[in-house]
């Protein structure tokens, strides 16, 4: 089945805005988190920008996206400890996959959930995959408000958080990215499995 992400495949990976993204991303979670020896799952993983500077540090990286494309470039990529799977989250999926069978110590989402139909309903699938005590972690464009096309509002966040029963929660505004649509800021959004 094709994706509209599919065509972006090709020149992602070449796209400067995407290294940096993924660069100031990792640089972020650093502050935040020791990964050495963690498992991860990168969810919306794209062609791997992130999930490339996480996998030396990393004990085993899950990476899915629902682009076959953006999938294929990652799997060129030939990272050992990365397992790549093409789909969309859903609770089928989860419960026949294999790499999905177990916990994570980690979960990013960089520059994905601002764009899902159900985010709300996306975290709570993300958050009965972490263990407990695993962190989720994720970056998106900021929004002002809750009715954005673009992006999501830190209330929006904040509320998707705790109806999801996420503790220790951050959200914060750390870094910022030019486009041809002028400054763009950036939400970071940090919770802790109970």
């Amino acid at each position: 089945m094709s994706n509209e992400w599919d065509e972006y495949a090709e020149g992602w990976d070449v796209d400067p805005s995407v290294k940096e993204y993924a660069a100031k991303a990792f640089a972020e979670l650093s502050n935040v988190i020791s990964i050495e020896g963690l498992s991860v799952f990168d969810f919306g993983c794209g062609t791997g920008a992130l999930t490339q500077l996480l996998s030396p540090g990393v004990k085993d990286i899950v990476a899915l996206d629902g682009s076959v494309e953006m999938i294929k470039f990652l799997a060129k990529k030939k990272l050992s400890n990365v397992s790549a799977i093409s789909g969309f989250l859903t609770q089928d999926l989860i419960d026949s996959h294999p790499d999905l069978a177990k916990k994570f110590d980690l979960i990013v989402a960089s520059s994905v959930c601002g764009f899902l139909p159900d985010y709300e309903g996306a975290l709570g699938l993300l958050t009965s995959l972490l263990k407990p005590g695993g962190v989720f972690m994720q970056w998106d464009w900021l929004s002002n408000d809750d009715s954005s096309e673009i992006g999501l509002s830190e209330n929006r966040v904040l509320r998707a958080f705790k109806a999801n029963k996420l503790g220790d929660i951050q959200v914060t505004n750390p870094f910022a990215m030019n486009s041809s649509k002028g400054t763009m800021a950036v939400l970071m959004a940090v919770g802790k499995n109970a």
